[in-house]
């Protein structure tokens, strides 16, 4: 009788490990997550998600599989959803909105985001980049044998390079700032900026202002809002200011002259900056071998100090 007892428990294990991934815990073995329930379709999909509390923007079915797209309110994500398990894997989690997502091949997804930082909704120029499961799942969603140590996913984030005749918006707006520097470099142009006489430009406010990119024929046109050429415009002539902030080592002149800048490139021919209201223009004459830009933001100084911008031209790729 005994006997027969361990023959009976054996069994009950048995079928206790051929059990789905769906009742599977989460964390489990697997690496899962969690699982949607089978069979796998777009309205189990969004049901899942919605008992959790996310917001689902998309499902894309793909060869059986399924692509989830998360947020807007929370951290934006991208999830694969394996048709045959229902297993749940996290491909991608970013810092800025999702714009546009192309899907190449099963766990593979090319992608650009919007530039809005989901947490501060600062509005940063896009990027793109790829993301894939790099063979450390298998077509299931179970984790392959030969890579157990791996994270899940690879991903590659590069600049976005926008065609010329792509208008865009970036930056911070609802404080003025001053155009302390402008200048041609080797395949773009580099804008440096810094605050107006008696005002605050700490690392929590350290950002370009508000910018507007456009481009009619051959002459790309960068508009600073609320930005001035003179540091003391908005100041009613208190010296002191301009001393203070000279004393902590920033670049800081006076006023930055209108007019041409020096150089040339193999981009631009010609590059004019004016004050224009309350804002500054920069005025690009480009060349025909320029086809696609891109804009990158850096840092001059410690602490954030001296927030510049990198516009950088190339042909068409």
């Amino acid at each position: 009788m005994r006997r027969w007892i361990w023959v009976f428990l054996c069994l009950l294990l048995l079928a206790g490990c051929g059990a789905g991934p769906q009742d599977s815990p989460a964390g489990g073995e697997d690496g899962a997550s969690d699982a949607v329930s089978l069979p796998v379709t777009e309205e189990a999909i969004r049901a899942a998600y919605e008992a959790e509390g996310a917001a689902v923007l998309a499902v894309t079915p793909y060869e059986g599989d399924f692509l989830v797209e998360l947020g807007p309110e929370e951290r934006p994500a991208l999830d694969w959803v394996f048709g045959s398990t229902g297993i749940r894997r996290r491909l991608y989690t970013g810092y800025a909105g999702i714009r546009d997502y192309e899907i190449l091949y099963a766990g593979c997804v090319r992608f650009i985001t919007d530039g809005i930082l989901f947490d501060t909704a600062y509005h940063d120029f896009p990027q793109s980049g790829a993301v894939s499961f790099d063979g450390t799942w298998d077509e299931t969603g179970r984790a392959s044998a030969y890579d157990s140590y791996g994270s899940g996913m690879t991903a590659d984030i590069e600049p976005y390079w926008a065609p010329l005749a792509e208008p865009a918006s970036f930056g911070m707006a609802g404080r003025s700032e001053a155009l302390l520097d402008a200048r041609v470099t080797v395949s773009g142009l580099e804008l440096l900026f810094g605050p107006m006489s008696g005002q605050d430009f700490d690392a929590a406010f350290c950002a370009p202002p508000l910018v507007e990119v456009a481009c009619e024929g051959n002459v790309m046109t960068l508009t600073c809002r609320d930005t001035y050429l003179d540091c003391m415009a908005l100041a009613q002539g208190e010296p002191e200011d301009l001393e203070l902030l000279q004393q902590q080592g920033t670049l800081y002149p006076g006023s930055f002259p209108e007019g041409p800048l020096d150089g040339s490139n193999r981009f631009i021919s010609r590059a004019e900056v004016s004050q224009e209201g309350s804002g500054v223009a920069v005025r690009l004459t480009l060349t025909e071998d320029a086809g696609q830009y891109t804009v990158s933001r850096e840092y001059l100084g410690p602490a954030d100090s001296g927030p510049y911008l990198r516009l950088s031209l190339r042909e068409t790729w």
